[in-house]
């Protein structure tokens, strides 16, 4: 006959000991149903979605950029421009911005449709 000793240090037999679980006992829930069912397929998993609008805001300032930089490369480019700005009137600086702020809304307007388009495909 073995004595091991348990955790109040007190001798156990050795039936005792052999039924000492590291682990509790698994339960086993009854089954509802007697027919066994197959598991379920995974759903698939959905695409990312493109941001077109970001696309645009993206070109958008890499055009402005790649404008700006082409212009600030060349000093003779460079001092075309600002000749051209500071000789422009005042009516046509107005117009100007008027322009540039019009074609901003107008991006706003053609991201805002995108990303309607984008909501409703999903």
């Amino acid at each position: 006959m073995t004595t091991n000793t348990n955790d109040s240090d007190q001798p156990t037999t050795g039936s005792d000991a052999a039924t000492t679980a590291i682990l509790p006992d698994w339960v086993t829930p009854a089954p509802h149903d007697a027919a066994v069912t197959a598991p379920e397929a995974p759903a698939p998993t959905a695409r990312p979605t493109v941001r077109w609008g970001a696309l645009v805001w993206a070109l958008l300032f890499g055009t402005a950029a790649a404008t700006t930089l082409w212009v600030l490369v060349d000093p003779a480019r460079r001092d075309l421009v600002g000749d051209w700005m500071v000789t422009l009137s005042p009516l046509t600086a107005t117009l100007t911005a008027v322009i540039v702020v019009g074609v901003v809304i107008a991006l706003f307007g053609i991201v805002g449709l995108i990303r309607r388009g984008e909501r409703a495909r999903r």
